[in-house]
């Protein structure tokens, strides 16, 4: 499977006291959007729950992620889309 750059719906974030939910993070970058200020994209999963989080948009103060990716690679396509291009 390959990330295609098509209207991404981004979803709560998953709750840090979430039993079982072992996320790990790995690369982020910040990337200035306008209407929304700074915004860090992070890579983040582990066993085949891998997305991307945004630390907040706009109005909202609380992180989201993309959709769960299968594995790591399609999960960063999508974060070098979302946080460089």
């Amino acid at each position: 499977m390959s990330y295609t750059p098509d209207g991404l719906a981004w979803k709560p974030n998953i709750p840090q006291d979430r039993k079982g939910a072992r996320v790990r993070y790995f690369e982020q970058a910040d990337r200035d959007i306008r209407g929304a200020g700074t915004v860090t994209f992070i890579v983040a999963g582990g066993s085949g729950r891998w997305f991307v989080q945004r630390s907040h948009f706009g109005a909202s103060p609380d992180p989201h992620r993309t959709r769960y990716f299968p594995n790591r690679r399609t999960a960063v396509e999508c974060f070098v889309h979302l946080a460089y291009e």
